[in-house]
């Protein structure tokens, strides 16, 4: 276990991002929300490192353009239940 010291706290980093997302672990089962787990990485990784749901959400919302269309359709739904109101 020495050898990989890092490991636990590596796992415990990726289970809280993923909880930080939409729906927390619950991505595994949904495409649209593991797809923007990836892209939530490269386009929020501030909010990301934040592990904070709502400012994950906030970036992701505000970046919805830039998504692909699977994680365009999550974020829609999301946006809907969460009923953000678009500033544009």
């Amino acid at each position: 276990m020495t050898a990989y010291p890092f490991r636990n706290i590596f796992a415990a980093a990726l289970m809280a991002a993923l909880a930080a997302l939409p729906g927390g672990v619950q991505a595994k089962s949904d495409p649209g929300k593991k797809a923007c787990v990836q892209e939530a990485r490269k386009l929020c990784p501030a909010e990301m490192k934040a592990m904070s749901r709502k400012r994950v959400e906030a970036c992701m919302i505000t970046k919805i353009e830039q998504t692909s269309p699977i994680c365009h359709a999550a974020m829609l739904r999301i946006k809907t239940e969460r009923g953000v109101v678009d500033k544009r």
